[in-house]
């Protein structure tokens, strides 16, 4: 499974209760069969509490990752610290009420409170972007439209692979980088009613905006964007129902503003990549 896995550019992540790596002979008997199968990553999980054993574990665990080179996702654990600018192998915890959450009702004011709270601290590993019912008070544009706002250099989609795959919207969903290069949030967010980011990668800016239980319209400059012409893929609400999304293209400029319309929970992600200018030689 890896070889093919590794032959279809994907690498393989294992899953592993953190009670069974509390030995330092487990860790190394571990983390040595992922690197010798050639697995990518482990995603440990139940670590559920804070006591200063718990904490050395995360410390041992990244450490001897790191020696056999296994990248290393954080389930049902506390918040990061900053522990990755020294073990660069951590790439997210969990640490948030996320997508697992099946009791959670009002997403909405939930997933508009998050980027300015929870996710100051590191990245969050949310399980973001669902379409069935546990979207609550969210549309389907709003759920896109998480996948820029949370993000994460491990960045888990909740949704099934066959579902993305038919929406309309799958070209942009596609493109949303792990990582970013530059970020703004914008001046219309406030708290629990409007995340506005502006994220760039390469010469690439995505505009992500998810809104809380109110409805808004907001207008947008896109200052942000740098010379030339860009050509705009854009995805948002449909002005009718939750689960429909209308997707569009423009052309646009630095000097442009936008304007978003946004349901009750919902979205919007528009991406902006410059236009390619071509010179014939004769």
């Amino acid at each position: 499974m890896v070889d093919y896995s590794r032959q279809q550019g994907v690498g393989v992540w294992f899953w592993k209760h953190g009670k069974d790596l509390r030995t330092p002979e487990a860790r190394e008997e571990f983390f040595k069969m992922l690197h010798d199968l050639g697995v990518t990553g482990a995603k440990i999980d139940f670590f559920d509490h804070e006591a200063k054993e718990v904490i050395d574990l995360y410390e041992a665990l990244l450490q001897k990752a790191a020696e056999y080179q296994i990248l290393v996702d954080f389930h049902g654990a506390n918040k990061p610290t900053g522990r990755q600018r020294t073990w660069p192998n951590e790439l997210v915890h969990e640490a948030i009420r996320g997508m697992e959450s099946s009791a959670l009702k009002e997403r909405a004011r939930h997933e508009t409170i998050l980027p300015f709270t929870r996710l100051l601290a590191g990245p969050g590993d949310y399980t973001a972007m669902l379409f069935n019912d546990r979207r609550r008070d969210t549309t389907v544009a709003h759920q896109i439209a998480s996948t820029a706002v949370f993000a994460a250099p491990l960045l888990t989609i909740a949704a099934n692979p066959q579902t993305v795959l038919s929406k309309p919207a799958v070209d942009l969903i596609k493109s949303v980088p792990s990582v970013w290069d530059e970020t703004m949030v914008l001046p219309n967010s406030a708290i629990g009613e409007l995340a506005a980011y502006a994220r760039r990668k390469g010469d690439t800016w995505f505009l992500a905006v998810m809104c809380g239980p109110q409805q808004k319209t907001i207008r947008v400059p896109l200052s942000f964007l740098g010379e030339g012409q860009y050509n705009g893929l854009f995805v948002r609400d449909s002005p009718t129902e939750d689960v429909k999304v209308e997707v569009e293209k423009s052309i646009h400029k630095r000097g442009d503003s936008h304007s978003v319309e946004l349901r009750p929970g919902g979205g919007f992600l528009g991406r902006f990549s410059k236009s390619q200018k071509f010179f014939i030689c004769v």
